[in-house]
């Protein structure tokens, strides 16, 4: 066989390799307004930074099959000082492929950090370590973490286990350290990184992670190929969620706080002008912040 053909094939089998490898497609936005020229130089290359670790680390143990998963994270600092120490607001945005529609995403989560101290150096070298705590990378980590499980699960039921546990791990190990954010105890309904990933990874809460299967895969998934049958899939997940909470739950719920923060729109746009007001009713009970967008999605108005 000709040595260029050869290099040529070993190429392409190398290229295609590290694309089923990698998990993340990382689009990283760094707002810098509100720091001094000298807090500003440490951090200069943190958005390539970043972008580059997230792109070239892998986090799961087997190969990635199919698209990246589209990820944005803003960072907006929020002060700093001359000893490469900051304060910043972190917000993550990742995003589900939809089968069949070529470029099409659904938004799967969305996540605000508001309050995140952590140093920094321009030109760090980043890298993944589940057993050392850092400020920086294992916040993110603990995202990227959840982010991955949480695509899975929308694949595959309850397949995105694995990640929610690596996702803990990291919780309590920043909990053993005394690090803030990462306490094992909060209220009743209070959002944190533990409460988030206790839910996702708790087995009361496996029929509510096969119903966003099912919204994924029985209804988004199928809308381009048969509109009629998705919304019926749709109308059912609804109910049986509103069931879910009234029959399972006995308090409010972080995960599924988190779910509706994230799909409210597109639930809203889905069902604008739908005729069935019962799933209306239960939008309402299920989400009740977004009680007027619901109501004028349904009435055919905009929101």
């Amino acid at each position: 066989m000709n040595k260029n053909l050869i290099v040529l094939i070993f190429s392409c089998f190398f290229i295609s390799f590290q694309a089923r490898s990698q998990e993340l497609q990382p689009l990283v936005d760094v707002n810098m307004e509100r720091l001094d020229f000298e807090s500003r130089r440490y951090v200069s290359n943190l958005k390539y930074d970043l972008e580059n670790y997230l792109s070239n680390q892998r986090f799961t143990e087997n190969d990635w099959e199919g698209p990246r998963i589209p990820v944005e994270i803003s960072i907006y600092f929020t002060g700093g000082n001359n000893k490469n120490q900051y304060t910043a607001q972190l917000i993550i945005v990742s995003k589900r492929n939809i089968r069949g529609v070529d470029g099409g995403t659904s938004i799967a989560l969305k996540m605000l950090e508001k309050n995140w101290f952590f140093e920094y150096s321009s030109g760090a070298a980043l890298s993944y370590n589940p057993t050392r705590f850092n400020d920086f990378t294992s916040l993110i980590d603990y995202y990227m973490l959840t982010i991955i499980g949480y695509d899975i699960d929308t694949y595959g039921e309850l397949e995105g286990s694995p990640m929610y546990e690596k996702a803990r791990q990291i919780v309590q190990l920043g909990s053993s350290l005394g690090k803030d954010g990462f306490e094992i105890r909060y209220a009743p309904g209070e959002l944190t990184h533990y409460s988030l990933i206790n839910e996702m990874s708790d087995p009361r809460f496996y029929d509510f992670r096969r119903l966003i299967f099912s919204y994924f895969v029985d209804g988004i998934d199928l809308m381009a190929e048969n509109k009629e049958e998705a919304m019926k899939n749709l109308e059912n997940v609804i109910t049986q969620i509103a069931e879910f909470k009234q029959n399972k739950l006995t308090g409010p719920s972080v995960f599924m706080q988190v779910f509706f923060d994230a799909k409210a729109q597109e639930i809203a746009q889905i069902f604008k002008s739908y005729p069935n007001k019962e799933v209306l009713n239960n939008l309402i009970y299920l989400d009740p912040t977004n009680t007027m967008m619901y109501q004028n999605a349904f009435d055919g108005k905009d929101f």
